[in-house]
């Protein structure tokens, strides 16, 4: 996987976002939740990658999730995925070799996703 790889799979998992929080403000549900299944799409697969190439063998490692009992509102779970994602980015870009950090930020990102689309499940989104 190539630098311009990883870049342009961030970028589609955070264009993804931006249009699934202009589609929820448009109330346009059903393309909200196709956005947020893509951008988790790009970050399970961006991880996979990553995965591999910074020899990540523990996750146990990894930081916490997100706490599934809170209760948190559509847009912050997306701005959350998209913080971890640019600073993941950022970081990616500055150091390509320290790859760990880069899967940490995309990690997070995955946790607020997988809590939308588990809330998109049970149709509690």
């Amino acid at each position: 996987m190539d630098t311009v790889e990883v870049e342009n799979l961030i970028q589609k998992a955070l264009k993804e976002l931006d249009q699934a929080l202009e589609a929820h403000i448009k109330k346009d549900f059903e393309a909200r939740n196709m956005n947020i299944w893509n951008a988790s799409s790009e970050t399970e697969y961006l991880l996979f990658m990553l995965g591999i190439q910074a020899k990540v063998e523990n996750e146990d490692d990894l930081p916490s999730t997100p706490n599934e009992n809170k209760d948190f509102d559509v847009v912050e779970c997306i701005v959350k995925a998209q913080e971890n994602l640019q600073e993941s980015l950022q970081l990616y870009r500055r150091q390509k070799k320290n790859l760990k950090e880069v899967y940490e930020k995309v990690f997070s990102a995955r946790g607020y996703l997988i809590m939308l689309q588990e809330k998109i499940e049970t149709k509690k989104l």
